[in-house]
């Protein structure tokens, strides 16, 4: 049986059933690693396959490091898996806000700009966070990017509000003056 492995959206593979158990026991593939074989319904854990053992894959703690691919070419082993059938890492749902509340913020000066831009910068702050605690989540550069926005909208609502207020108060002082 050849296995196909899914790890970070590439397809690796494929394997023969006793690469599997080896790798496993050398900690470069973990029992939630998925993995799909002709017959199979779908991707799957790599512990929901037959044959695949759970002993071999905690003989090792260590984790992976590098996945040495079979050297049996793909198009010899039989049919691969379409690509988009292999599924893709998640992006971090907070990192998209952070850039959505940052654009928002930036552009809009009728809905409360400072407001969203802290929000912004909130939610990148904790979606970095989370995307460091959790390697397989996605979406580092959409946190970055809405942070750094986010922070240029603070700053020119700041600005903004210090420019026209002085303004607005200079203002009321010379009026003031003239009467």
């Amino acid at each position: 049986m050849q296995i196909y492995i899914a790890r970070d959206g590439k397809q690796l593979g494929p394997f023969s059933l006793e690469e599997i158990n080896r790798q496993l026991a050398a900690g470069t593939l973990t029992l939630t690693d998925n993995a799909w074989y002709e017959g199979a319904a779908g991707w799957a854990a790599l512990s929901t396959i037959p044959g695949v053992s759970a002993a071999a894959a905690s003989a090792s703690p260590t984790l992976p490091a590098s996945i040495t691919p079979s050297a049996a070419p793909a198009a010899a082993a039989g049919p691969v898996v379409p690509a988009a059938a292999i599924p893709a890492a998640r992006t971090e749902p907070l990192a998209i806000w952070s850039l959505v509340l940052s654009l928002v913020g930036l552009l809009g000066f009728c809905c409360g700009g400072p407001i969203l831009g802290i929000a912004a910068v909130i939610c990148g702050h904790l979606g970095l966070s989370k995307i460091a605690a959790n390697p397989t989540l996605q979406g580092r550069g959409l946190a970055l990017t809405g942070l750094i926005i986010g922070y240029f909208a603070i700053v020119s609502w700041v600005i903004y509000l210090i420019f026209f207020g002085g303004l607005a108060a200079l203002q009321g002082i010379l009026e003031s003056s003239h009467k």
